[in-house]
Formats: C-alpha cells, sequence, structure tokens
C-alpha cells in the first residue's frame, strides 16, 4: 500500500460511517446474489411472491443494528390464499454463511415465532394475502451479531418451508474510516473501484490482528468480497482493502421498471385489462442503450406501493400484472446459449427453468413475470460466459453504493461476530 493511498484514507474527505444502512456484483458473480458461494436458501414456493425483507425504508438492506432499537420489516404475499398463522424461524451463520450456532446461543427468548399479521387484497383483479412482520419484538431478540438466515413456514412446521432470506445483526462496535480508491488497469475506460477500510479495534477484542476479516459489497448484497488481511503499518488501527485483482470492476447498469402507475408511456407499450391477470406490454429494453441515468438508485431491492393518497394502505390495493418483458440482444441476432432474467423480484436468483423465448420473426427475446404494481431492478444475463461476453456491452453504472462490514472470529462464541459496518456511495 502506496503512501498516497495512506494520505487518502487519513484525509478529511473520508466517510466515517457507525450507522446501519444498505449494499451488487460483476455478471459472473450477480447470478448468485441471494446465494453466494457457502450460502444455501431454500427457494420460495409459487404461491409467495412480492418478498421484502429491509430496515427503516424499503431500499435499505436489512442489516440491524443492535444499538438503535430499530427493527427490520418483512412484507410478502400469498396468491389466492385464505388468511392463516405462519411460523417464523431464525438462524446464525458464520461469516461464510454456514450455520454454526443452537438458537439458545443467538437468541434471548423464543427460537421461532408466530406471524399474524395478515390481510386479504382489497378490490383487485388477483387476490393475495398480505403478511407483514417486524422484529425483533417481545417474543425474538438477538444477544449475538453476524449473519443471519430468516425462515417462513407453515404454523410451528420448521420443514414445512415457504422461503428463506439472509440478513445481519451488527454490534456497531468501531467508527469506520471507508474510501474508494479508482485504478486503470489494462484497456479499461472506466476505472476499476478499490475499496480501503480503517478502523481500530476495541480495547477489549485487541487480540490477533488476524483474527478480523472485512468483506466488501457493490449494490445490494450481503455477502462480498472478503479480506483477512489487514495492513499492521499503523497499529493499534487496521487498513483492509482489496487486492486490485479482487476489486470491482466496472458494472453495467441495470434495468429499471416502474409500474406503480398502470398507464401506457415510455415504459409500457401496451395495458390489456380485459385479462386476468391485466397484461402488460413493456417497451423493449435494447442491449446497447445505456442505463438512464434518471432512475433512482434501489441498491437492488423491490419498492413496492403505488401513487396517490392511499399510500398506508397500498400493501393490500396493488395489483398483480403479467409482465412481458423484451430484450433485443447485439447485432439484432440470437445469442450462443440461454440468457435468463435476474432481478430484485426473484431475489437476483438465477433460474434455469424460466429460460428467454427468442421469438426470430421479431428479432428479440422475451419473457413474462407476475410482479406486483411498484418498482424493481432488474438484469439479462446467463450461466454461459460467451453469452455474458456478448451482451456486455451496456453503458456501466454511473452510481454505486458501497459496503463494508467488519467481523471478528470470537473463540468464546466459536462463531464470527459483526462489529462494524459502514457505506459510501460513489459517482
Amino acid at each position: 500500500m502506496n503512501d498516497q493511498v495512506r494520505a487518502h484514507l487519513s484525509a478529511a474527505a473520508i466517510c466515517i460511517l457507525c450507522a446501519c444502512v444498505g449494499a451488487r456484483d460483476s455478471a459472473d458473480v450477480r447470478l448468485q446474489r441471494s446465494e453466494p458461494a457457502g450460502i444455501a436458501l431454500a427457494a420460495a414456493i409459487d404461491e409467495v411472491r412480492s418478498i421484502q425483507l429491509y430496515g427503516a425504508n424499503q431500499e435499505d438492506l436489512p442489516i440491524l443494528n443492535m444499538q438503535t432499537g430499530h427493527r427490520l420489516t418483512l412484507e410478502f404475499d400469498l396468491l389466492d390464499a385464505q388468511p392463516k398463522a405462519l411460523s417464523v424461524y431464525f438462524y446464525h451463520a458464520d461469516r461464510s454463511w454456514r450455520r454454526d450456532l443452537d438458537p439458545a446461543e443467538y437468541l434471548n427468548v423464543f427460537y421461532r415465532d408466530d406471524i399474524f399479521d395478515y390481510s386479504m387484497s382489497l378490490a383487485t383483479t388477483v387476490g393475495y394475502t398480505h403478511y407483514a412482520y417486524s422484529f425483533p419484538n417481545g417474543n425474538i431478540d438477538f444477544r449475538l451479531s453476524g449473519n443471519y438466515v430468516l425462515r417462513v413456514t407453515e404454523h410451528g412446521q420448521e420443514n414445512e418451508i415457504l422461503f428463506e432470506r439472509p440478513f445481519a445483526v451488527v454490534e456497531n462496535m468501531v467508527p469506520v474510516r471507508f474510501a474508494l480508491e479508482r485504478l486503470l488497469t489494462g484497456r479499461q475506460v472506466l476505472p476499476t473501484v478499490q475499496p480501503l477500510v480503517r478502523f481500530t479495534p476495541p480495547n477489549e477484542l485487541r487480540g490477533s490482528a488476524f483474527d478480523y476479516s472485512v468483506c466488501f459489497a457493490r449494490d445490494g448484497v450481503i455477502h462480498a468480497r472478503c479480506t483477512n488481511r489487514p495492513s499492521l503499518a499503523d497499529q493499534p488501527s487496521l487498513l483492509f482493502y482489496l487486492e486490485p485483482e479482487m476489486s470491482f470492476a466496472p458494472q453495467e447498469g441495470d434495468y429499471y421498471l416502474d409500474i406503480r402507475e398502470l398507464n401506457t408511456g415510455v415504459q409500457i407499450e401496451y395495458i390489456d385489462r380485459a385479462v386476468l391477470p391485466i397484461a402488460v406490454t413493456l417497451a423493449p429494453d435494447y442491449a446497447r442503450f445505456p442505463a438512464g441515468t434518471w432512475q433512482p438508485l434501489l441498491a437492488g431491492q423491490s419498492v413496492i406501493g403505488l401513487y396517490g393518497p392511499d399510500a398506508g394502505i397500498t400493501d393490500v390495493q396493488g395489483e398483480y400484472v403479467e409482465v412481458l418483458f423484451r430484450y433485443v440482444p447485439p447485432d439484432d441476432a440470437p445469442l450462443p446459449g440461454g440468457l435468463f432474467m435476474v432481478g430484485s423480484f426473484n431475489g437476483w436468483n438465477l433460474d434455469l427453468g424460466n429460460e428467454l423465448r427468442w421469438i426470430a420473426a421479431e428479432g428479440w427475446y422475451e419473457q413474462t413475470v407476475l410482479l406486483k404494481q411498484g418498482q424493481y431492478e432488474y438484469r439479462y444475463t446467463s450461466p454461459d460466459p460467451r453469452v455474458r461476453s456478448k451482451i456486455s456491452t451496456r453503458v456501466p453504472a454511473t452510481s454505486s453504493l458501497y459496503t463494508a462490514l467488519i467481523y471478528f472470529r470470537d473463540t468464546g462464541a466459536a462463531t464470527d461476530r459483526l462489529l462494524g459496518f459502514a457505506q459510501v456511495r460513489s459517482n
């Protein structure tokens, strides 16, 4: 690490963040957005839709600060289902997302809770039951920080799984100085972003510096690129950074969808209200068109809701519509392998059973997705590297959110605690 970088870290421009807010990787990593290496999540059953897990705002990542008294909120819908109670279970995991402890070691009260807060949809063409649940609460309280997995099941039946989602609990014990360096390598037009973090371990945890590790993430992931090799030049403070080859290369801008209002316009070409569900045809997405600079930065989260004065009850008023996506690839020609969509609406999971269809007569790919009215981010991708290389012509995003998570390997607890968290936005 050169002197210029060290000077940059100590400059006044460094953002010192002590609050929990929220955190996408290059195309090959994004295929595993909710299930990166080491984390295995139960997929949602078909009846479950519009899963959200967030902090104070829907755009916030699900990272809970133990010291603030804030809570996380879980919302989701069950299609064509009569209201019923469900259960929620919590599992602790180490830094690599391996589930590792018994509930009594990380929970204070009960090891499961029941979800009784549900409402039927109001005058919608597709009926559904909306569920909401917030925690910690009188039944669920966390005694240990770290990575967690939340599981929703049939009432009282732990193995009758509806879906799972990851989140994190942070102690916020260490103020974190977080900076971004920009590196130009090879023939890159835009720089690679190298994240750097400096912090001083608390007095009671100043054991080996190698008990600490830092994970970095971009735009909407909790699991991230990690390093356990600190610079020891300025002890007791520790400096962690990613090597250039592990840092964040320029990333294509995601596509953005706003269907809060079901009116034709720039995004929506046609609406068929004579069918159930209502059918919405979007304007085609072109591989070579840049991302819109006007779109909000959702950090990989879905923001579900409507415009208008009824914001307080839109959870049960939003319509489910069949959205037809169309994608025009480079050269208007079929790709050498399968093409798929991932987005905030499916947890950024690559579903190999939902390959887009090539429509030769039109020169584009098509796929329909059942979505609730709201705002979403998505992208086109493939497990085939030839396809990813072919479609990587979209202009890179100009702004991203970067996140740093500070882990401590606690031998007494036999797991990794999450001591600090910080976020900074690049422009």
